[in-house]
C-alpha cells in the first residue's frame, strides 16, 4: 500500500489527498484459513508507526455497553467504539478547513445563529460508543434503535432543545416545524421530536444510564430497557456467542452483525406465491435465502494496525471478496484513502 499511495503522500503542490494519518499505511495483507474445525479470514491494515489523525478514529478493543440495548431478534447491527468525540471533530473541523476558506465564517454563524457550540455543546458531552441496530420487524415499519454513550445527559438534552428551537426559527420550516415534548412514564422521562406536519415521522429518546437510546416510538425503547434488565440481548445470544472469533477475543473495536432469515424468508416466500418471478429470478431469491445465515464481522483497533475478521462472512460473500469488490480495487483501502487510490495509482495485470 505505501508503494500505490506514494505519489500521493508526495504530491507536487504540497497538498495530499489522503486523510489525515493515512500516509502512514505500509502495507494490507489478508488470510483465509481453517482453525478448529472454523473458517475464519482476516484482513490487516497496517502502517508505519502508531495510528494518527482519521486513522485513530477507531478506538481500541473495548467491552460494548450499547450493545446491552439490543435484543437477539436484531437482523442487522453496526456498533463501534471510538475515540474522543470532541477530539474528532477538532482534526474533522481542520481538515474542511485546509480546504475551505470560508469554513470557519459559516461555523461561527451557525454557532451564532443557534447559541450551541459544536465542540463544548454537541460533542463534549458525548462517549467514545454508538449503536445501530434494526431490531424487531421490518414491515410495515423497521423498527430502529440508536444507541449513543452519553457522559453529561442535562447538557446534551438543552442542545438538542435549542438546535429545534434554531430550526423552527428559520423561515423555511414551515409545515416542516419540529415539536420537542416530554412525557413521563414511572419515573423514566421519554422526549419525542415530531412534526405536526408529518405525523409519520417520530423519534423518541430517553437517557438510561450513561446511554442515549433512540427509536421510532417509546414502546421500541422501553422493551429494549427492559430486555436489558433481564439480560435478554444480542451479546449473550448463543446465536452471537457462536459466531465469536477462535482467538477468545470478547472486546472489539467495531462489529457488524447480520442476521437476515427472518426479514428475507417471508418477502421471499411472497415473492414466489406471487408467480411474477422469472425462473432465473426464482434463483436468484433461493441464494439469497440460503445465504441469510447469521454473520459478524469484526474490527479491532490496535496501536499500529487495523484488523478486521469474519468466521462467516456476509450473504455468501467472504472477507476478501468484501474487501476487494470496490471499483478501482481493494475496497478496504478505499473506504480508509477516499479518492486518493485511482485507476492511474493502481498496478494492473
Amino acid at each position: 500500500m505505501e508503494q500505490i499511495i506514494a505519489q500521493n503522500v508526495q504530491a507536487a503542490n504540497g497538498k495530499s489527498e489522503l486523510p489525515s494519518g493515512m500516509g502512514d499505511v505500509r502495507y494490507l495483507t489478508m488470510e483465509h484459513r481453517e482453525l478448529g474445525g472454523k473458517t475464519e479470514s482476516r484482513a490487516d491494515l497496517m502502517f508505519a508507526a502508531e495510528r494518527q489523525g482519521v486513522a485513530s478514529w477507531l478506538a481500541a478493543p473495548a467491552s460494548m455497553g450499547s450493545l446491552e440495548f439490543v435484543s437477539p431478534e436484531a437482523s442487522m447491527v453496526t456498533s463501534a467504539v471510538i475515540k474522543n468525540p470532541r477530539t474528532i471533530m477538532e482534526e474533522f473541523f481542520k481538515m474542511i478547513g485546509s480546504g475551505d476558506a470560508n469554513f470557519t465564517q459559516r461555523l461561527n454563524e451557525f454557532q451564532s445563529k443557534t447559541g450551541v457550540n459544536v465542540l463544548n455543546d454537541i460533542t463534549a458531552p458525548l462517549g467514545g460508543e454508538v449503536t445501530m441496530a434494526f431490531d424487531g420487524p421490518m414491515l410495515p415499519t423497521p423498527r430502529w434503535k440508536l444507541i449513543f454513550e452519553v457522559y453529561d445527559p442535562a447538557s446534551l438534552q438543552s442542545t438538542i432543545a435549542k438546535l429545534v428551537d434554531s430550526f423552527n426559527r428559520e423561515p423555511s420550516a414551515g409545515k416542516h416545524a419540529l415539536q420537542l415534548t416530554q412525557r413521563l412514564v414511572g419515573s423514566r422521562t421519554y422526549y419525542v421530536i415530531r412534526s405536526p406536519g408529518n405525523t409519520a415521522t417520530e423519534m423518541d429518546y430517553t437517557f438510561v444510564d450513561n446511554y442515549l437510546v433512540a427509536a421510532p416510538d417509546m414502546g421500541t425503547i422501553s422493551r429494549a430497557i427492559q430486555s436489558r434488565e433481564a439480560g435478554y440481548t444480542l451479546a449473550h445470544s448463543s446465536g452471537f456467542q457462536a459466531l465469536l472469533p477462535n482467538d477468545g477475543y470478547t472486546n472489539f473495536s467495531a462489529i457488524f452483525y447480520h442476521n437476515l432469515g427472518p426479514v428475507v424468508g417471508p418477502l421471499a416466500a411472497q415473492l414466489k406465491a406471487s408467480g411474477a418471478l422469472t425462473r432465473q429470478q426464482q434463483q436468484s431469491v433461493d441464494a439469497l435465502t440460503a445465504n441469510s445465515a447469521p454473520g459478524l464481522i469484526y474490527a479491532y483497533g490496535e496501536p499500529d494496525r487495523i484488523v478486521v475478521a469474519t468466521n462467516s462472512g456476509f450473504m455468501g460473500f467472504d472477507l476478501g471478496t468484501l474487501l476487494t469488490m470496490g471499483d478501482n480495487g481493494p475496497f478496504l483501502p478505499q473506504m480508509f484513502l477516499g479518492g486518493a487510490i485511482s485507476h492511474s495509482t493502481l498496478p494492473t495485470q
